[in-house]
């Protein structure tokens, strides 16, 4: 044990506050980034005044699964409301707020030594399951109250402005929903200069397509009025290629970072991008033979399990392979990637995949839907066609932000460096 470290025992209590007169309905679960979210635990029937009450400040964990997910998940609750969790959970306090501050504690639980310690400690059980004691007999630095409020205030101000890029990450993106929907569902594209003047009305260029009186036709494919020209196409047919990444096991070809080629998987997948802190890398080897799962900039990887039907854009120049995913490659002239991802987080393309999972027992995403997802278009040589450059603008604007934000987190990794010298 090194002279500065503490055992975390010393400074916290356990807390078995049942919710008994049920006055707390807010049931809560903890997520993998170590925050509290809604529960999607079925409750009908539930007496939920079994459940745990956590107050603010207050800590819970979920012991279970911890040696199959090597992972605690451990939140503190930040809000003022109390919640409920689990009766399996467990939850404690901080004895004394001026020996330690419970956001630095949390700051603790977050590094991914800590993660690593825990999953050593589990027991041999199926799950690997982690005791209040194993929590208890872990040991952390603990720095005079005042060095600790200055590593949270420093860790808060980069967490502040990363929340911030999300924010402004999840606005354009909801901006380039509005902006897909408005010119390829209600048809109210900017009319094209090469439009205006073929039917001798120059003075319309740049208004609404739809409302402005631009031609439309009947299309019994769709069953609804298209601007005239357009087809129904499937999503195929307006790029590279679809295919699917490497499927199968390829432990004996993982290697370390500085040795390999990235590979991405279903969970560096986000909704706010492709996420390439805690990717795995594999031989050179294994990336030179599949060939068919290398990435290029602006490939478009979609999830097979779980969340289907998320795209997600691929936004780096450096090699990499995938593992488990779909990849769409876009033709970047005729659809190009923002434009692809933005089609298929629409409604339509969601609703499309539903469709064809209905009754899938495992709900396994395949190639073939992706390819055969339908979606209103111009032909390659209309006049009424659409400017698709505001996409690829607002793309570049998101690829931006998120360079920013990574070396935020880069410098949030030095400030966990900076707790374990404390």
């Amino acid at each position: 044990m090194r002279s500065h470290y503490k055992r975390i025992g010393d400074y916290v209590t356990q807390i078995k506050q049942k919710n008994t007169d049920g006055l707390v309905s807010d049931l809560k679960g903890i997520n993998i980034n170590k925050y509290f979210m809604p529960s999607v635990a079925n409750t009908n029937g539930t007496d939920l005044k079994k459940y745990r009450v956590v107050a603010k400040k207050q800590f819970a964990f979920n012991p279970m699964h911890v040696g199959r997910d090597e992972i605690l998940p451990i939140a503190m609750l930040e809000t003022d409301d109390p919640i409920i969790v689990s009766p399996a959970y467990v939850v404690f306090g901080v004895k004394d707020e001026e020996q330690l501050l419970p956001e630095y504690l949390m700051l603790w639980c977050r590094r991914s030594e800590f993660d690593r310690n825990a999953w050593f400690m589990t027991d041999n059980s199926v799950r690997g399951g982690f005791s209040w004691s194993d929590f208890c007999d872990m040991e952390f630095p603990v720095p005079h109250i005042e060095k600790q409020r200055e590593i949270v205030r420093e860790y808060d101000i980069v967490n502040d402005r990363i929340a911030l890029n999300n924010q402004f990450i999840q606005e354009l993106e909801d901006t380039v929903q509005t902006i897909y929907k408005r010119w390829f569902v209600d048809f109210e594209f900017p009319i094209s200069k090469k439009y205006a003047n073929s039917i001798g009305r120059p003075e319309i260029e740049g208004m609404p397509y739809k409302s402005t009186g631009g031609r439309m036709a009947y299309s019994t494919q769709y069953g609804k009025d298209l601007p005239l020209g357009w087809q129904l196409y499937e999503l195929e047919n307006l790029v590279e290629r679809v295919c699917v990444g490497f499927v199968g096991t390829l432990h004996s070809s993982y290697c370390k970072e500085e040795e390999g080629v990235r590979l991405l998987r279903t969970t560096d997948l986000s909704e706010l991008g492709m996420q390439y802190a805690e990717n795995k890398f594999v031989l050179p080897e294994f990336h030179h033979k599949n060939i068919k799962s290398q990435l290029n900039y602006g490939d478009i990887l979609v999830a097979r399990h779980g969340s289907n039907g998320m795209p997600v854009i691929y936004d780096r120049t450096d090699e990499s392979n995938c593992l488990n995913v779909i990849i769409v490659k876009p033709a970047s002239e005729r659809m190009p990637s923002k434009v692809v991802q933005t089609f298929m987080k629409s409604n339509s393309a969601m609703e499309q995949v539903r469709v064809s999972l209905r009754g899938s027992v495992q709900s396994v995403l395949n190639t073939k839907i992706v390819a055969s997802m339908k979606l209103p278009y111009f032909p390659h040589d209309a006049v009424n066609y659409v400017d698709l450059s505001p996409f690829s603008k607002i793309q570049q604007h998101i690829e931006s932000i998120r360079k920013e934000s990574e070396l935020l987190n880069k410098f949030r990794l030095l400030l966990f460096t900076k707790i374990s010298k404390a």
